[in-house]
């Protein structure tokens, strides 16, 4: 049983890791990750597992793949419409699910952490690292922004009085915490630091944002699925801004008119799937491994 198993999780990680390396070289050079790369891993993966549990008669090998893609499917959907993820990233995640729906049978040989007894499921481990990976990874993303970009300073100082009332509560929830650390000062000052930077660094976040990530660019560099900031008016028609982005029709009509056309770019986020991806199998869930250190749990 363990052979067809154990050969088609070979495969199937071989693909993904295939796959990633592709994605991210397209997504670092054109920002987008075309649908054909998410579909097909999505075809291939489904083909091999039900090829394996009909071979080996394991059938939750294959209903686990289904189940993983419907949650998912929700998810990624839920990301998408959040703007958390742009459509192509939240594609490629279905995809990624149907591949991990069970933790490759190899990958407990290769971590080098141990959960001991609190067993998570492979996906959720690969859900958690993305998210922590992708925290650091936007974090360093908007400091080299920032150092190239001049207006910074400018974005840095609005964003920063714009959101005086979050800034206000924040301070006080850290002036509490920090009155709550001297009657236990092993847990609140952790909360007291979070809350005071937060205000700053989310200011700086969003500066670098707006001062690297918004551009004007001529129409005819314009993409499907580009956002674009502001509506645009072109003879009696009206583009407006699309949580799905400009499509076919949008950039034709955007064309003819030959206008500098003003758009927001995602970060190229697919890099971070495939870091995670590689923490998941040979490391663990890295926030978990954090919190073990830091608080012995």
């Amino acid at each position: 049983m363990a052979d067809i198993i154990f050969i088609s999780d070979i495969l199937l990680v071989s693909i993904a890791f295939l796959w990633l390396i592709t994605a991210s070289v397209t997504d670092l050079r054109k920002r987008e990750v075309p649908n054909w790369l998410s579909f097909s891993l999505i075809f291939i993966a489904f083909a091999v597992r039900a090829l394996a549990a009909i071979m080996e008669k394991q059938a939750p090998y294959f209903w686990y793949a289904l189940a993983a893609f419907a949650i998912f499917y929700l998810l990624a959907h839920l990301f998408y419409y959040t703007r958390i993820f742009g459509g192509g990233d939240a594609k490629l995640l279905m995809a990624l699910s149907v591949v991990f729906a069970t933790q490759p049978i190899f990958a407990s040989h290769f971590q080098v952490y141990s959960l001991g007894s609190f067993n998570e499921p492979f996906l959720l481990i690969f859900l958690i690292n993305i998210f922590f990976i992708g925290s650091i990874y936007g974090l360093f993303f908007s400091i080299f922004s920032a150092i190239r970009n001049k207006t910074f300073g400018m974005e840095f100082q609005k964003t920063f009085k714009r959101i005086r009332f979050f800034r206000t509560i924040s301070w006080l929830i850290a002036a509490i915490a920090l009155t709550l650390s001297l009657f236990d000062k092993s847990w609140f000052f952790i909360p007291f630091i979070v809350f005071l930077i937060l205000p700053l660094l989310y200011s700086f976040i969003k500066a670098a944002e707006n001062s690297a990530m918004i551009r004007k660019v001529p129409a005819s560099k314009l993409s499907e699925g580009d956002w674009i900031i502001e509506s645009v008016k072109i003879k009696n028609k009206m583009i407006k801004p699309s949580i799905h982005g400009l499509s076919k029709k949008d950039i034709q009509l955007l064309r003819k008119s030959k206008k500098k056309i003003t758009i927001k770019y995602g970060l190229p986020f697919v890099p971070v799937f495939l870091i995670a991806l590689i923490c998941s199998l040979f490391v663990g869930d890295l926030l978990f491994i954090i919190i073990h250190y830091l608080f012995g749990i």
